[in-house]
């Protein structure tokens, strides 16, 4: 992710979930070089499951993703970066990137 991607993201979201379009989107600041960006769904009783959650890690110019939590999917998804993992978390935080978009431009 580019930081001009992250800033138009910044403009949207806040570190409290807020419903857009389909579901709730949220983005933490946890320090200067690392980010939360989650995709939330509801259950019946009113709270709010990951789906996914993907840690941002500022590296260089660039932001990479380096976790990943999904507590909807069935088994529960837990990815951490390494070598193996690296294109998968990259892919995942593109589709929630494109989601996000597409959800604000609705």
């Amino acid at each position: 992710m580019t930081q001009e991607e992250l800033d138009l993201l910044t403009q949207h979201l806040s570190a409290d979930k807020q419903f857009i379009h389909d579901g709730y989107y949220r983005l933490r600041k946890l320090d200067e070089t690392t980010y939360e960006v989650a995709f939330l769904v509801a259950d019946a009783c009113g709270a709010t499951s990951v789906h996914p959650q993907i840690t941002i890690e500022k590296q260089g110019d660039t932001w990479q993703a380096v976790k990943l939590l999904d507590f909807v999917s069935t088994p529960v998804e837990t990815i951490v970066y390494s070598q193996e993992t690296a294109q998968e978390l990259s892919d995942r935080l593109e589709q929630l990137s494109k989601q996000v978009l597409h959800a604000i431009n609705q």
